[in-house]
């Protein structure tokens, strides 16, 4: 089968990226007020478990958008019928693709702090 194009892959990626916020962001901020000095309760119980969601979620957006194109792009490069081919060199292919993306995630994050 062919693979997706570089906009599906960005959307898909921007997508994964926007729902791992949305499902432990919150998840994130209980266990921080568990963790808390002031108790579970003082420190806000479970109000509020919910804000700043949104700019997480749009921030990540791009982030995990550059990883996943980052990643497929690598793959494709190296494995359809580049260097990593062969069934037993895929491994490779894969762990450099991740390492690649994650260089752009970084770089994605840290243009974000300009």
């Amino acid at each position: 089968f062919a693979r997706p194009g570089i906009e599906p892959t960005t959307a898909a990626g921007g997508c994964a990226g926007m729902c791992v916020d949305l499902t432990l962001f919150p998840l994130d901020t209980i266990k921080t007020r568990l963790q808390s000095q002031q108790g579970f309760h003082k420190a806000g119980g479970f109000r509020g478990i919910y804000a700043g969601v949104p700019s997480a979620a749009v921030g990540s957006f791009p982030n995990a958008a550059a990883f996943f194109v980052t990643y497929e792009c690598t793959k494709s490069l190296l494995g359809d019928s580049g260097a990593f081919a062969a069934p037993r060199t895929a491994p490779v292919s894969h762990m450099l693709a991740a390492s690649l993306g994650e260089i752009a995630l970084a770089l994605s994050v840290s243009m974000q702090d300009f």
